[in-house]
């Protein structure tokens, strides 16, 4: 086995969307862009204008990745666009990143 030792971003994407075919798409347009994810189901919630609790399922999409903010911007665009989302959040974490091959 080998390991090799690199340093990579990780990127977090923080959104919620209204239909099961957004999402979709928005998986697609990952993987066009980095070529894979990593998604989370996660619990999302705010305060209204009337004061009122608003709950929903949002997501945490993550890639891992040595592209430059343009593309890692596009998507958080792309996300907004397709899940009709007045705000997307996104955070870049960098990675010194440890791969095992096993071949």
């Amino acid at each position: 086995m080998n390991t090799i030792t690199t340093n990579k971003n990780k990127i977090t994407y923080l959104f919620a969307v209204n239909t099961p075919e957004q999402l979709t798409q928005i998986k697609q347009t990952a993987c066009t862009i980095f070529g894979g994810y990593t998604l989370t189901t996660c619990s999302g919630g705010w305060t209204s204008k009337d004061n009122e609790l608003m709950q929903e399922t949002s997501y945490k999409l993550e890639v891992i990745t040595t592209k430059d903010y343009q593309y890692i911007n596009n998507l958080a665009q792309h996300i907004a666009k397709i899940g009709k989302q007045k705000e997307v959040y996104f955070f870049i974490d960098k990675l010194v990143l440890n791969i095992v091959n096993n071949y």
